[in-house]
């Protein structure tokens, strides 16, 4: 099964490929907290919106979803409201 995520990027329409791709792959390993190479499988622009969509796909070795408390040292650790 393949996981896939999203991510939105604020800019005009004339941006380069490029460098739409860079960015999202970057931010990409950012958000999934991985060294490994992130797969964009599309980027897409909606004019409404003004902004592109960068579809890409999370490898099997990273999990999608980091629980919301972690446990370290025996110590639960919860997010800040």
């Amino acid at each position: 099964m393949v996981r896939l995520k999203a991510l939105v990027v604020v800019g005009d329409g004339l941006e380069d490929y490029g460098d739409l791709l860079a960015v999202g792959r970057a931010e990409a390993k950012r958000m999934l907290r991985t060294h490994e190479n992130v797969n964009v499988k599309d980027i897409l622009y909606s004019a409404k919106c003004g902004v592109h969509i960068i579809v890409f796909e999370v490898p099997e070795k990273v999990v999608a979803d980091p629980p919301k408390d972690v446990k370290r040292a025996g110590l639960r650790l919860k997010p800040n409201p």
